[in-house]
């Protein structure tokens, strides 16, 4: 569950860090007690101030994979621990026939009831899908040397399936995981997956859309229905013109189209005049004869 080269990551920071603070707190707390401790005093009750707030903050990030753990599994374990909880003292409280009775009201409804069952089915999607989700961090998707994964938060339940918000880490960029959601919906076992910015100011901060289902593609109801007539309505059939089979050339008339109107013949390829005589051409001139 936590790798061991994150795990080793950690330590070293958790050791840097330590000395750090101890030395800055306990610069500030000599400065600041100065005033109110002999000079002896100072010395070591801030070396102690130090010590004891450096190792408090060394052992939150030491233990960190371990808390970035619980924080993945916290509803598994939240659940578990209302139901063991809650049948622990229903039993001390009462008998476990009524206890058995209690819990089987509980689970009936939600079987039985579609609304409450698509609901709880919503529900264990959001937790299914943040593992599914970490399971490709560790897989395909690039992390930085030391091996830390995304910060992983909660989700909720959408019309389309579930989102999911995720706190990226150096390293990784929204455009590299738009190159693997092909990857991540079959890891989700969705139809496809979307990414957008969360914040237009903060691009490490995105929402992951994991799309199980088309809304937009099942008959909506319409309120206008409701005022069309029920009864039957006769049909009506437009009148059809009558369109001709055959074709009897019999009854078309011949059409004489000869023209025995003799025309002008053409002199030197020239048309007559208007008043049928033709057009006077140029003189016989030895000089013309090259036009």
């Amino acid at each position: 569950m936590i790798q061991t080269n994150v795990h080793y990551s950690y330590l070293r920071t958790a050791k840097i860090t330590f000395y750090v603070v101890l030395i800055v707190v306990a610069l500030v707390t000599a400065v600041i007690s100065a005033e109110h401790l002999h000079g002896i005093l100072v010395v070591p009750f801030s070396l102690a101030v130090g010590t004891v707030i450096g190792g408090l903050v060394a052992c939150v990030i030491a233990i960190w994979p371990v808390l970035r753990a619980i924080w993945w599994w916290l509803p598994e374990i939240t659940f578990v621990l209302l139901l063991v909880g809650g049948w622990a003292y229903l039993q001390e409280q009462t008998s476990p026939i009524i206890t058995g009775v209690i819990y089987a009201s509980i689970i009936a409804p939600i079987s039985l009831i579609p609304v409450l069952r698509r609901s709880t089915l919503a529900l264990a999607w959001c937790v299914i899908v943040r593992h599914r989700l970490r399971a490709c961090f560790i897989s395909f998707l690039p992390t930085d040397r030391h091996g830390h994964l995304p910060f992983i938060g909660l989700a909720i339940p959408t019309p389309v399936g579930e989102r999911v918000r995720v706190w990226l880490r150096p390293g990784l960029s929204a455009d590299e995981i738009e190159k693997q959601l092909g990857k991540i919906a079959v890891a989700c076992w969705a139809a496809s997956v979307t990414v957008t910015k969360a914040r237009k100011t903060n691009a490490a901060s995105i929402y992951l859309d994991i799309k199980r289902r088309e809304v937009l593609g099942g008959m909506v109801g319409s309120p206008l229905t409701e005022d069309l007539p029920t009864a039957e309505v006769p049909a009506i059939t437009p009148p059809v013109a009558a369109v001709p089979a055959q074709l009897d050339l019999a009854d078309v008339p011949d059409i004489d189209d000869t023209d025995t109107t003799e025309r002008p013949a053409k002199k030197n390829g020239r048309s007559p005049a208007a008043g049928g005589t033709f057009a006077p051409t140029a003189p016989d001139n030895p000089d013309l004869d090259w036009v």
